[in-house]
């Protein structure tokens, strides 16, 4: 074969890698931008069916990007959220804001609105108020929630025995000058404060500075979980000064046969622990949300019908499920 010959089918190959190249990259790309659509089980929650959580809000979920490795990335929670009608989600982060991200998923999912926030950890200076105005600078509106220390707490290092020194945000149930300035943010700005990990009695100081510096809008984290660890008493005290109890399922997941070896350290609280806490307390207090999140988790809007029909089956109302996952987290949030 003469050199042209060569040079010519030599030619033809390359054409025939470069049409390969060019197809394979845009099957990549449609798969990329088409996966939080088909990944999350969308038909799970079809229009023609009645979702029990239509218009309910999930204050507390997790997603990717993460250190902790995730389900799914916010994009998905949010597409199968609104795949169930939901009205809103709120994405928490240990280590860093999610608010950016919360401005991003909004302009790709409209259906649903995203919240993001702030946990006040190590990784952001710990309790940091320049963390908090910028968080809520970036994310605007959607830049609403201040959790004070969840994994750098002093009491969640002391309750699950890790080593190093925690975050304390009062001591004595005296609010540290820092803690103050945050709360003052919140205040002004008129944010959600949550409480995270931090021990009962941070959380009576944290709850009292607060209702004394007018905060609207405070929620216990997780209020029956490990940490905090509230009594029933903290928790009708903490209610009486105005602040919402949080109750997560993912709470009655953990404990020492959980699926996920990050939940075996955690107490079981089961559901009917919860209920009968609603009915002492009263639903007009309470907020429920999933905690959902980790890789052996139920999907979260899964989770949180699941939530609701065991609670209902415990005696807890259609009323009072209402007040729980629409009106009070929509106060919460101003929505």
């Amino acid at each position: 074969m003469n050199h042209r010959g060569r040079r010519e089918r030599r030619g033809e190959k390359g054409r025939g890698d470069e049409c390969k190249l060019f197809f394979t990259l845009v099957w990549v790309v449609c798969y990329w931008f088409c996966l939080p659509v088909y990944a999350v089980g969308e038909p799970l929650f079809a229009d023609s069916q009645k979702s029990i959580i239509e218009g309910a809000i999930d204050f507390h979920v997790h997603s990717s990007p993460d250190v902790i490795p995730r389900r799914l990335d916010d994009f998905e929670v949010a597409k199968l959220a609104a795949s169930a009608h939901m009205k809103a989600v709120v994405l928490k982060n240990h280590f860093g804001s999610t608010a950016a991200r919360a401005v991003l998923v909004n302009k790709i999912v409209p259906e649903i609105e995203v919240f993001g926030g702030v946990v006040l950890n190590n990784s952001v200076g710990g309790i940091n108020p320049q963390a908090v105005n910028a968080m809520h600078r970036i994310g605007g509106k959607y830049g609403k929630v201040v959790w004070l220390p969840t994994v750098d707490a002093d009491c969640h290092l002391r309750v699950f025995h890790q080593p190093g020194i925690g975050i304390k945000v009062a001591e004595n149930g005296n609010i540290s000058p820092e803690t103050e300035a945050v709360l003052n943010i919140v205040a002004r700005d008129n944010l959600v404060l949550e409480t995270g990990h931090i021990c009962p009695e941070e959380v009576m100081a944290v709850v009292g500075r607060s209702h004394f510096l007018n905060i609207k809008n405070i929620l216990i984290t997780h209020a029956m979980a490990d940490v905090p660890g509230l009594s029933l008493e903290n928790m009708q005290t903490a209610a009486q000064m105005g602040a919402f109890l949080e109750l997560a399922f993912v709470n009655d997941l953990m404990g020492e046969n959980a699926a996920d070896r990050g939940h075996r350290n955690w107490h079981h609280v089961s559901i009917d622990r919860m209920a009968a806490a609603i009915k002492l307390i009263g639903a007009e207090h309470f907020v429920l949300s999933t905690d959902l999140g980790r890789k052996l988790d139920p999907l979260p809007a899964e989770g949180y019908e699941l939530f609701v029909k065991k609670l209902m089956n415990e005696g807890i109302s259609q009323q009072q499920i209402d007040l729980m996952i629409e009106e009070n987290p929509a106060r919460l949030l101003g929505i």
